[in-house]
């Protein structure tokens, strides 16, 4: 019976992650303790999780921190039981596309599992599981699910000279799905919020990308993206530049991309003063992220 009513409390805490707070930090001091007292077995956290990650609603990005420290999930125990995970669906999925049709429920479930495990192991990785996701990353053999799963992970977990290295990687040198690695560069942004350096890292990466963007509507929505989070870069010399440059290739059949690209244009109009940011590779890879920026510069 005991077993019972914790399941019922994980699904329902999983199923209630996109609300806002998530229903489990609403539990009873009572229900928490039970929840966990279950998870300290590391054969039943294992199971747990296995169990969660077949459910599309168990907690991913952002929420994994809520979720361990509420039930007290420690690193060192979950690290071992994701990559056992991991390594247990590879085998079974041999890291192929993950599409939902056409495929048995058994095998579907571990997709899941493994884009999961995946996930999750950027919330608590060692030096070696950084490896380990460098790895995934970089394995032309393995669908690129994984891989910008592998990605988001790493930069999740990587400090600011890491995260630069690796997003030049991604976004300048090897092009894994661009787009995809922008996005999971602006979530990790986000939640680097108690991190400056981190996030000096990222804002200097990405705009060195997009200076060597051709693509008029991927730019547009990477510059709108970028220019909403960073007042240096919106108000730059340089974005005013790259605009300028985008707007003058043939009109965009994408809805959003040409009146983007003039409202960017128009934030310039009265604009006397213009900051700079740096849109150089080689500057940029020289810089110590380990120390604050120069005033005025990313």
């Amino acid at each position: 019976m005991k077993a019972y009513c914790v399941g019922l409390f994980l699904l329902l805490a999983g199923n209630a992650v996109s609300q806002d707070p998530p229903r489990f930090e609403l539990y009873t001091d009572e229900i928490v303790t039970e929840i966990r007292e279950y998870l300290k077995n590391p054969e039943t956290l294992k199971k747990s999780l296995m169990d969660g990650f077949t459910s599309d609603h168990f907690p991913v990005w952002e929420e994994i921190p809520l979720y361990k420290q509420k039930f007290g999930i420690v690193d060192d125990t979950l690290r071992p039981i994701l990559i056992d995970i991991c390594r247990e669906a590879a085998q079974v999925t041999e890291w192929k596309h993950f599409r939902r049709d056409n495929h048995p429920d058994e095998l579907l479930d571990e997709k899941r599992r493994l884009y999961k495990s995946i996930i999750w192991l950027g919330y608590c990785a060692d030096e070696e599981t950084k490896r380990f996701l460098i790895d995934v990353a970089t394995d032309d053999m393995k669908s690129d699910d994984y891989r910008i799963a592998a990605i988001g992970s790493y930069i999740q977990c990587a400090d600011a000279q890491q995260t630069r290295d690796a997003l030049i990687r991604f976004l300048v040198d090897t092009r894994i799905r661009p787009y995809s690695t922008y996005l999971q560069a602006m979530r990790v942004y986000d939640e680097s919020e108690d991190d400056a350096q981190k996030r000096e890292a990222i804002v200097a990466s990405l705009i060195v990308a997009l200076a060597r963007e051709e693509n008029k509507v991927e730019f547009a929505e990477r510059d709108k993206m970028l220019a909403a989070r960073n007042k240096e870069y919106a108000t730059s010399a340089q974005r005013l530049a790259m605009v300028q440059r985008m707007s003058k290739l043939p009109p965009s059949q994408s809805r959003d991309t040409d009146p983007d690209l003039k409202a960017a244009l128009k934030s310039f109009r009265f604009r006397f003063f213009k900051t700079n940011v740096s849109t150089n590779l080689t500057e940029l890879m020289a810089r110590d992220f380990t120390k604050p920026a120069e005033e005025g510069k990313q």
